[in-house]
């Protein structure tokens, strides 16, 4: 497990408004609505990862969300702080993240690599097909 950058240590907080492994579910009501906020915040690539996983767990004020992905639970592990801000934004209240790679997941998905990511995201990703179109680029890993 990787732990995100924004985890503190010690005693968890427990004056939070709401806590429990079964309060997740409130964070994945609105879940699709905050990821087409993050689009118009032109955070696409970051919406691309956060499709990749999945919201294990809510408690003391710590969101657990594992990735089925590597490559994308490293890249969202480099912008934790700004989505952790972000969730806060949106849901009004204070969020820690912990993101995980789950490895069994990802063995279901092997059929997925990382070029086959590129792939997926100059098809699908609006800001990489102008680049590709606009700038006759390509994704390197």
């Amino acid at each position: 497990m990787l732990p995100a950058s924004g985890i503190t240590k010690g005693r968890p907080d427990l004056s939070q408004p709401f806590d429990g492994v079964a309060e997740v579910q409130k964070f994945r009501v609105e879940w699709k609505q905050f990821l087409d906020v993050l689009l118009k915040k032109n955070y696409k690539i970051i919406v691309t990862h956060l499709r990749s996983c999945e919201l294990a767990s809510f408690s003391h004020g710590i969101l657990h969300m594992n990735c089925s992905k590597k490559f994308s639970c490293e890249e969202l592990l480099h912008d934790a702080g700004l989505l952790a801000r972000e969730l806060e934004e949106f849901y009004g209240l204070p969020v820690k993240l912990h993101i995980s790679y789950d490895e069994e997941k990802d063995a279901d998905t092997k059929g997925q690599t990382i070029f086959s990511l590129f792939r997926e995201l100059s098809e699908d990703n609006e800001v990489v097909k102008f680049l590709i179109r606009e700038f006759g680029g390509e994704l390197v890993y």
